[in-house]
């Protein structure tokens, strides 16, 4: 047993038959606290992530400080625009969730469910609750999307995708690997209006719908529960005013079970069951003379359950064998065991820069403004001299001999101290550094420069942040998953829904006998980001002017996708193709035009080929003639060489 399997004991098959609501209830509330408690320091980490890009940057102490000495607190807020910056990002290089079908020979995308997940995506909005998730990853290093069917919109069940606010999940505090790929369990402890907690649960009693143990009203220490019937006087309202809130606790975790797998020996098709009613049919078939083959194993199960006083409802996941949460993790803090975004780094350098700030406005204000010091009789009339020593052009009468006497001096203008700016601009500088985020990637970068340059810097950039979208790719690959478990088990009803192909949008329905079958999820750029789109339509256009004779309808029903023209354009260009009649002569012509470009693209490359040889050959031999000249040279001042008859004399 490892030490997860510790920490966590297993519930298999007979003691989960054994565990009554009452065990289980408290089974579950222990794991919450301890999850909870150790994910306490993260949680007032990302509270003051989320204020830092919210613009409340100031520490209490030193915000208390700056008011009880009446200096300003000043704050630029600097971390938002970084933020931003990230999450444009991603939204101009989206990514798309594909289906290929787990079959040999086949390696064909299935349309239907491709498409399918698209059409279900955009009626969700999924795409913007995942970019939302993405910016909190940015910001605390944490991103939640829950994927649910909501019935209450749709009778028939409507594919429903959240963010989640990343406050109110708790994780397993064993689980280690990104995007807690290795948790046991969940927890989501979610405030709403009592009267929301009475329709989630009708039938259950009013006083059981509040999990006030999962409250922490004083922080985020340790926990201290409160006792049926203590007296709530910090919820304000009341049930009748529909005011008074109370804390629902979603519990989703795995447990072992024991499952028997029985196969027919008529057919040699192959049955899961549980061991009773395998030991049953076991008991028959030998009655009977019949040999029935069993086979034993251990399977996950994934659970869920709502609590309040008590187990509320308790239900198998929504999404099969797999959670119906997807989390997204950014860099790991491996001593505390939690995860940060790119702000904490940013901290530091932004209190600086405000500091600073605040500390030359408040050098400012004290120091003097100009002006002068005078007697008291340098001057015949003083609110004269008041009135007009500062108005420009001005003329300020003196008494005789002042200026001689040295009776008036000014005074001296206000001097920052040597190196204050540098120490202000370096802070400044700082908080893009910490953060990866270079002037290229927020477009601000003000001096001319090579467009091949600034796109270097630009994925340079991206180059640092490349874990947090990776961790995003990885969350789509489980949203994918659970997608493609809710279509093959709920939505493949006979719903009708638009899909693209061959250049005409269809409306086909979702059928079970269509969409059956293992799949393997692939993350692709999605065509409609404006990224994808710039690079396709750039090669495309480069190489049109040699390939302009090959196109044909069909190559324009596929780049007409990715094309910077209006949607709306685009679908009835490809509406129009899709209905052009083929023409034997002018697939003739572009078969004979696509031979001649061929031709000539294979001319090219052969000129280009030779060109190189002749040059290869001429540098041979350059280099030829100089080893022969280096040999004549070299033979001209090399000494005689002795005779033999000069040597025998």
């Amino acid at each position: 047993m490892t030490d997860t399997d510790a920490d966590h004991p297993a519930v298999d098959g007979g003691d989960r038959a054994g565990l009554d609501k009452e065990a289980l209830y408290h089974r579950l509330k222990a794991w919450f606290r301890v999850d909870r408690d150790a994910s306490s320091r993260w949680r007032e980490e990302a509270r003051i992530d989320f204020d830092m890009v919210s613009g409340h940057q100031w520490a209490p102490g030193d915000k208390a400080a700056l008011d009880a000495a009446g200096r300003p607190a000043i704050t630029f807020n600097r971390c938002l625009p970084i933020i931003k910056a990230v999450a444009g990002s991603e939204v101009n290089s989206r990514l798309d969730i594909q289906y290929m079908p787990r079959e040999i020979g086949d390696a064909a995308l299935n349309e239907l469910l491709t498409e399918g997940s698209r059409y279900l995506a955009d009626e969700a909005e999924a795409e913007d609750e995942e970019s939302d998730a993405f910016i909190d990853l940015a910001i605390c290093g944490m991103g939640w999307v829950e994927m649910r069917l909501d019935y209450e919109t749709n009778p028939d069940g409507a594919y429903v995708e959240d963010r989640v606010n990343p406050l109110e999940m708790i994780w397993d505090a064993s689980a280690t690997k990104r995007n807690l790929s290795d948790a046991r369990r969940l927890f989501r402890a979610k405030s709403m209006d009592r009267a929301e907690a009475e329709a989630m649960f009708p039938d259950a009693d009013p006083d059981d719908l509040d999990a006030a143990w999962a409250e922490d009203r004083d922080g985020d220490g340790p926990h201290h529960q409160i006792q049926p019937g203590q007296r709530r006087s910090d919820r304000p309202g009341a049930s009748d005013e529909g005011t008074a809130r109370v804390t629902i606790v979603e519990a989703c975790w795995w447990e072992r079970k024991r499952v028997a797998i029985v196969t027919d020996p008529t057919t040699g098709q192959a049955t899961e069951m549980d061991e009773k009613r395998a030991a049953i049919l076991e008991r028959r078939a030998a009655a009977l003379g019949m040999t029935v083959q069993v086979a034993r194993r251990t399977k996950r199960v994934y659970r869920r359950a709502f609590l309040g006083g008590v187990i509320l409802a308790e239900t198998d996941s929504p999404a099969g064998d797999r959670f119906h949460y997807a989390c997204m993790t950014g860099d790991r803090d491996q001593n505390r065991n939690s995860w940060f975004g790119i702000v904490r780094p940013m901290r530091d350098p932004q209190r600086f820069a405000n500091k600073w700030l605040s500390q030359t406005m408040d050098m400012l204000n004290r120091q003097a403004k100009g002006g002068v010091f005078m007697e008291t009789g340098a001057v015949p009339d003083q609110a004269q001299f008041e009135e007009s020593y500062a108005k420009p052009g001005g003329v300020t009468w003196l008494a005789d001999g002042t200026l001689a006497s040295g009776r008036m001096k000014e005074k001296p203008l206000p001097v920052l101290p040597s190196g204050h700016y540098q120490l202000m601009e370096f802070a400044i500088m700082s908080i893009r550094d910490s953060s990866g985020v270079n002037l290229e990637l927020m477009g601000q970068k003000q001096q001319e420069q090579a467009g091949v340059l600034e796109y270097q810097r630009k994925q340079a950039a991206m180059t640092m942040l490349a874990s947090l979208f990776d961790a995003l790719r990885r969350a789509r690959k489980h949203i994918g998953r659970v997608r493609l478990y809710m279509i093959q088990n709920f939505l493949s009803d006979g719903r009708l829904v638009r899909i693209m192909g061959d250049g005409v949008t269809r409306v086909v329905p979702l059928l079970r006998d269509k969409t059956a079958g293992d799949y393997d999820v692939v993350i692709d750029d999605a065509p409609a980001s404006p990224n994808q789109q710039q690079v396709v339509w750039q090669t495309f256009t480069s190489v049109l002017p040699i390939i302009k004779d090959m196109i044909t309808p069909q190559v324009l029903l596929e780049v007409l996708p990715y094309s910077p023209f209006p949607a709306s354009f685009v679908a009835k260009m490809r509406e129009l193709l899709a209905e052009a009649p083929a023409d034997p002569q002018a697939e003739a012509q572009q078969q004979v035009a696509m031979r001649t470009a061929l031709a000539k693209i294979e001319d090219l490359t052969a000129g280009a080929n030779l060109k190189n040889a002749k040059a290869g050959r001429e540098a041979g031999l350059t280099k030829h003639d100089e080893i022969d000249g280096f040999a004549k040279v070299a033979a001209l001042a090399a000494p005689p060489e002795p005779s033999a008859t000069a040597f025998a004399a």
